[in-house]
């Protein structure tokens, strides 16, 4: 039988030392591996050398660990039986006959134990090799997401802004799932380059959003700039819902619901004063509400979030939100909240205000059944204006 240290060299284990080592930790070995790869100073950082070394090391590995067993197995299996038979001879039987197990013992040492033992170092070392594989293909993505968001950052452009808003939530995503997964042993955050960028990502994501929220609310405060063929605004307001769905709605609402509101409310507010001009103000207020929305409709229904599910639209996520069935109702619901209480407290002050509000509350009401066709808008209208009367 030919020894296994007569097939291989002395030194069999001397090019995974590094992996043998007790304190060995993967993330520590990868980003040396890193550095002495690419070097301190280089503005490029290449990944696929390292991962191939290592991918050199596991096949080395993987062959002579199969080296050893295909070399060794009849022995193996032979002598493992003879081991079991030398101990019980060894605790039944003290005698001098002990020298002569001493011998084949040396040899079942030789020729079975060491390889063993050599075996299973290899497998640890192979072990710790594939954790730091994992660990740089881990890296290896997370630096070509970086990449790309570096890339269209510096270029930015409204046909880049939906793509750019779903790379930082994908990052976004990546630094929470390695985050929940710290305690493992390959951990993405372990990496020095990944984990410092950590803050960046966040900054660039948090100006992306003010720039979005800006040109959304800026946009929404214009009739002319209302239009199906604005794709700026189109891709700020996607790129804003992907971003930040909290932020995009408190938007919305600030920008047109609650700046409509306010408007529409100073102007009856007004009207309460004067209520001989109050039917001409309602139908102004009617009109310009009523071409807004009807605007603020028709692109919102005709545009995408820009999420995976194309068939959802901007207008049904928002009507959602709200759980109304019209922008325009919404405005006329938050409306009425308002004016009721602006009736509420003109007629409370009393004076010739309250007195003249009295004399015109039945024009004032036939008219907004004349002029409101929808049955809710109507009724809400009617409701805060029977406070004129009500004692």
């Amino acid at each position: 039988m030919v020894s296994q240290s007569e097939e291989t060299p002395v030194n069999e284990l001397d090019d995974f030392e590094a992996f043998l080592e007790p304190d060995f930790k993967a993330e520590q070995f990868a980003n040396e591996l890193l550095v002495a790869t690419n070097g301190q100073d280089n503005p490029e950082l290449d990944l696929t050398t390292p991962i191939k070394k290592l991918t050199f090391d596991i096949d080395e590995c993987d062959k002579r660990i199969a080296k050893i067993s295909s070399s060794n197995y009849e022995s193996l299996i032979a002598n493992f039986q003879q081991i079991a038979e030398c101990k019980q001879i060894l605790t039944t039987r003290l005698n001098p006959s002990l020298d002569r197990v001493n011998a084949p013992f040396q040899r079942i040492k030789k020729e079975v134990i060491e390889p063993y033992d050599e075996a299973v170092k290899l497998n640890n070392a192979l072990k710790r090799i594939h954790l730091t594989l994992e660990l740089l293909r881990n890296t290896s993505f997370f630096i070509f997401i970086i990449q790309q968001v570096e890339e269209l950052t510096s270029s930015l452009n409204d046909k880049d802004l939906v793509r750019l808003a779903k790379l930082h939530i994908q990052i976004k995503q990546l630094y929470e799932n390695a985050s929940q997964e710290k305690g493992n042993e390959v951990n993405v955050l372990s990496i020095k380059i990944v984990r410092d960028y950590q803050s960046n990502a966040v900054t660039r994501r948090t100006s992306l959003i003010k720039q979005c929220s800006s040109v959304v609310s800026g946009d929404f405060n214009h009739l002319s700039t209302l239009e199906y063929k604005n794709q700026k605004l189109r891709a700020h307001l996607s790129a804003l819902y992907i971003l930040d769905k909290t932020e995009f709605f408190d938007v919305f609402d600030r920008s047109t619901i609650a700046r409509q509101v306010q408007s529409g409310t100073a102007q009856l507010t007004r009207a309460l004063q004067s209520p001989r001009n109050f039917t001409a103000i309602m139908s102004e207020v009617k009109e310009a509400s009523s071409e807004y929305f009807g605007k603020l409709t028709d692109v919102l229904g005709n545009w995408s979030t820009g999420t995976d599910d194309e068939n959802t639209t901007l207008l049904s996520v928002v009507l959602d939100k709200y759980g109304v069935e019209s922008l325009l109702l919404l405005f006329w619901v938050q409306l009425n909240q308002k004016f009721k209480k602006n009736i509420v407290a003109s007629m409370a002050r009393g004076g010739p205000i309250a007195k003249n509000l009295r004399v015109y509350s039945k024009g004032i009401s036939a008219s907004v059944l004349e002029m409101f066709k929808s049955e809710k808008e109507r009724e809400l209208l009617l409701d805060s204006l029977a406070m004129i009367d009500y004692k």
